[in-house]
């Protein structure tokens, strides 16, 4: 089976490596666990963002569950495990709606993309990660919030890039409101708009360089408007799933995404999934949950076998994957097989 890839921008990867000692010298409690018994002078930046992953949680909700003040991960962990995306090939078995999905007869070879959207609310009252990045006198920096995104959706997107003109094919690619739910906190109903010219400023400045990325496909799911935009020959659509486009979630072969004029017959799906700073790729669908992006990408494919290289099945009756027998969830799989992300053979830096 092939392996995910762990990514991030250089820039991110410069910042670990210039402020690397005191990183380690001032730990959050789950980091410092990580870090005993090592010869800490001797970590490398690989190292350092290996054992920073392996202090992810398989279910946790970072804008509820997660204090950023030491007793848990500090700020500096935080902003950096934001900063860093899953990629991996999956199997879907189904179409990504979050309750009646339509089943696929035949299961299609796509990709999954978890990146963490901006964070600025915090369940403990305490400063969010993102929020001295991106929020200025309590309102959005929009220039600082596009900025975030650049950083973070860069890797993911030469990655599908990459990937789809290695294979000969060009890549199709869905992104749902990252940041724009839970995350958005007092900002609530209004970031799918700053999300929106974020993404039109990275296909802008950036698309030039994406030669083998076809299309788009933005879905706000309520904000928003119906938008088309041919940027750099890349189309960039803006579809809220509750305007019209019901029945284009984010889990179709891209043929289904066609409007008139429109051939995505040599395309792959490549889907941006809306992940968390400290949960493992799935998130809540490691206890069975089929309620957020993450969880119900995690259950319409076979992502958390990729991630733990034990084989499940997707139960048809459920619409999950489900894990093998005796193992009651995925949470479990991990727990009892002790299972930990890897990241330093499988690290891909992207400028």
């Amino acid at each position: 089976m092939v392996k995910y890839i762990v990514t991030l921008h250089k820039t991110t990867y410069d910042h670990i490596q210039s402020n690397l000692a005191n990183l380690i010298a001032k730990p959050g409690a789950y980091l410092k666990e990580k870090l005993q018994g090592k010869d800490t002078h001797a970590i490398t930046a690989n190292e350092f963002i290996e054992l920073l992953m392996q202090t992810k949680i398989p279910q946790i909700f970072a804008e509820s569950s997660v204090r950023g003040d030491g007793k848990d991960w500090t700020l500096s962990e935080l902003k950096i495990l934001g900063d860093i995306s899953i990629c991996m090939p999956v199997e879907i078995y189904d179409d990504g709606k979050h309750v009646r999905p339509k089943i696929y007869d035949t299961p299609f070879a796509g990709h999954l993309l978890f990146t963490p959207g901006a964070l600025v609310r915090c369940g403990y009252r305490n400063t969010p990660a993102d929020w001295d990045e991106v929020v200025d006198k309590n309102q959005i920096d929009s220039t600082a919030y596009a900025k975030l995104y650049e950083r973070r959706l860069l890797p993911v997107l030469q990655y599908a890039n990459d990937t789809a003109k290695s294979n000969g094919k060009k890549a199709f690619i869905t992104i749902p409101g990252l940041g724009c739910g839970q995350f958005a906190g007092i900002f609530h109903g209004t970031l799918g708009a700053q999300l929106k010219q974020a993404l039109e400023r990275i296909l802008r400045e950036h698309g030039q360089r994406f030669t083998s990325i076809k299309a788009v496909y933005y879905d706000p799911y309520r904000e928003c408007s119906n938008e088309r935009h041919e940027i750099n020959g890349i189309s960039y659509f803006v579809r809220p799933l509750t305007q019209g486009n019901e029945n284009k979630p984010q889990l179709c072969p891209p043929v289904h995404y066609e409007e008139q004029g429109d051939d995505f017959s040599d395309c792959v799906l490549f889907s941006t999934v809306a992940w968390d700073h400290v949960s493992w790729p799935g998130n809540d669908f490691y206890v069975g949950a089929r309620s957020t992006d993450d969880g119900v990408k995690a259950a319409a494919t076979n992502a958390i076998t990729v991630m733990t290289e034990i084989q499940g099945a997707y139960d048809i009756q459920q619409t999950q994957y489900n894990p093998p027998q005796p193992y009651s969830n995925w949470d479990d799989v991990v727990t009892q097989n002790k299972l930990q992300i890897t990241v330093t053979q499988n690290l891909v830096v992207f400028e």
